[in-house]
């Protein structure tokens, strides 16, 4: 069955760009053009968002160096820790709304101290596939838009943040 999909999905992306410009070409579409033009605004896109990037990537920094990251994990560990929340998984917490690639560090690191099939990376793991980036994603999304009011949004991704990384620590402890 693995060789049928591997042959499959070596085929399967010229397949779609080939149905693609049939469709273009179909429709009358000047496909070359349209294609110059996405390019276009793509680029323009990327130019947009370099300096909310930026910004988060240079706060990551400063709180890693300051040793505020360190101080707040100090102070989440007294109330995390009743709620059944281990504190070797609290820097995974306080990162993940701001740095995917900083928690897969973390994640690294757990499964290099605890094993990879031990509670705390299964926990991390299942974090990390039922969590976002909310401040990251908010910061560059409504950037590169330009939307000033964001109503609920913050709230809302950190309400569902919340709930996501207890429901996944408890998850993990039934299973």
């Amino acid at each position: 069955m693995s060789e049928i999909f591997a042959a499959v999905s070596g085929f399967f992306l010229p397949a779609l760009l080939a149905l693609i410009l049939v469709h273009g070409f179909v429709k009358k579409a000047p496909v070359y053009d349209l294609f110059v033009e996405g390019c276009r605004e793509g680029i323009q896109a990327a130019v947009e968002i370099t300096p909310y990037i930026i910004a988060v990537f240079l706060v990551i920094q400063i709180m890693t160096d300051s040793g505020a990251l360190d101080l707040l994990e100090r102070l989440c560990e007294p109330l995390l820790t009743p709620l059944g929340i281990p504190e070797e998984l609290i820097s995974f917490m306080i990162m993940r709304p701001v740095s995917g690639s900083g928690t897969l560090a973390i994640i690294e690191n757990i499964a290099d101290t605890y094993g990879p099939d031990s509670f705390l990376c299964r926990c991390a793991s299942v974090m990390m596939g039922s969590s976002e980036t909310i401040l990251y994603a908010v910061a560059v999304y409504f950037g590169a838009t330009h939307v000033k009011k964001m109503r609920h949004t913050v709230t809302a991704g950190v309400v569902g943040y919340v709930v996501g990384i207890w429901l996944s620590v408890l998850l993990c402890r039934i299973m």
